[in-house]
């Protein structure tokens, strides 16, 4: 283990100490584990497979805690693993989802259809993997839309399953009101600016932006589609593109069901693309629209409407929002 970079490194992301020294021992128990599997084996020699291969077995012992896959995911980046950093990454993304679903619909339906709902399927841990994450999901939409149809169902994912406060958003009032002046089609331009800024930073200092590799070709991809990003606005709507969760992949690939594959970035139902005997509803999609709708609701406090125009998991090669502006 590389204790003493790790502890620098730590330190450089804003951590005090006793949060740093869970953090080393943390990764020192994992270190110890894997010494035990693989005589001679470190972290540094781990993908995605024999990654999650660790990650159960923190599974199963009870060690799948929060702060250890941040432990984790952390080391993963400080020694440049991108196999490995990219899995616990996928692994941490949206773990909140399914917790949520079970808090709304108990606080929405009621707990005893909430209960119903969830019979036989005790909430997934963390760090599950990725197939058994989309198996999961297809059970629980399943029996959603049997209990209260598509449109009800549509209508509790519509806010988002994820952990989406204000507080993530530091800067778009500041942005539309105050750089743009309350001018929305400015404010879409400038937004799609600042995502493309963003991006070059990422691939001038060869970091993964959320778990990607930033090319000039990925860079070009977004120029070239002013909705991802930024957002394109026509009369009362606001037309949103997602970027690819592999833009490098996507751009590449020519097959349309493992081009699919590369779009989706969602953790619970990506698998699903993939496995010709698992289909999760593609309205599951409708917490994507909920997550994109998200910063305009804190631009305009208040709830907005967001339709899904396309989606990879009804078979589109995008996934493709429309948000409803408030009147005036």
């Amino acid at each position: 283990m590389r204790e003493k970079a790790f502890r620098e490194y730590l330190a450089s992301q804003g951590l005090e100490e006793p949060a740093i020294s869970q953090q080393v021992s943390a990764i020192r128990k994992m270190e110890i584990q894997l010494k035990g599997q693989a005589q001679g084996w470190s972290l540094e020699d781990l993908t995605q497979g024999t990654g999650q291969e660790l990650v159960d077995g923190m599974i199963d012992r009870g060690e799948n805690t929060l702060e250890n896959l941040l432990a984790l995911v952390r080391y993963a980046k400080m020694i440049d693993n991108r196999e490995l950093f990219v899995a616990i990454f996928q692994m941490l993304d949206g773990y909140e989802v399914m917790d949520n679903l079970s808090r709304k619909l108990g606080e929405v339906v009621g707990e005893d259809l909430r209960d119903f709902v969830f019979e036989d399927l005790p909430l997934p841990p963390l760090g599950l993997s990725r197939y058994e994450k989309a198996y999961y999901t297809a059970q629980i939409m399943n029996r959603m839309e049997d209990i209260f149809g598509i449109s009800t169902t549509r209508d509790l994912l519509q806010d988002c399953l994820r952990d989406l406060p204000d507080e993530y958003y530091p800067d778009e009032r500041s942005d539309f009101y105050e750089v743009c002046d309350g001018e929305l089609d400015r404010y879409l331009i400038y937004r799609g600016e600042k995502f493309v800024d963003l991006l070059r930073g990422y691939q001038e200092r060869d970091e993964l932006f959320f778990g990607q590799e930033i090319t000039d070709d990925v860079i070009a991809f977004v120029l070239n589609n002013p909705e991802i990003g930024g957002g394109v606005r026509a009369g009362n709507l606001i037309y949103e593109t997602k970027i690819p969760c592999n833009t490098k992949a996507y751009l590449e690939e020519t097959d349309p069901e493992k081009k699919r594959y590369h779009f989706c970035h969602c953790p619970w139902a990506k698998e699903s693309i993939r496995k010709k005997t698992l289909t999760i509803s593609p309205t599951f999609c409708q917490c994507s629209a909920g997550f994109v709708k998200k910063p305009f609701e804190v631009i305009f406090g208040q709830a907005l409407q967001a339709d899904v125009l396309a989606s990879v998991l009804q078979g589109d090669e995008i996934c493709r929002f429309a948000i409803h502006l408030p009147e005036g």
